[in-house]
């Protein structure tokens, strides 16, 4: 239950992110070059909370848990 947890939560934070990110994008169309808009992305907290969600999605994907409890 705890993987369905996270698994559900760093997906919806990705999705959220993500979609913060593409709109930083639209501050190209007020002038800013995307070489500035790319530091600004890779600068901001967002793409730390991206990239915290990702690595707790592979986490959660690829660590194997046993199946049983040893005490059981």
């Amino acid at each position: 239950m705890t993987r369905l947890f996270f698994f559900l939560l760093s997906y919806g934070l990705i999705v959220t992110t993500c979609t913060t990110m593409i709109t930083y994008l639209n501050y190209t169309s007020m002038g800013f070059d995307m070489r500035t808009v790319g530091l600004f992305i890779l600068q901001s907290a967002d793409f730390a909370l991206f990239i915290g969600a990702v690595l707790l999605l592979l986490l959660t994907v690829y660590v194997r848990v046993p199946s049983r409890l040893p005490s059981s």
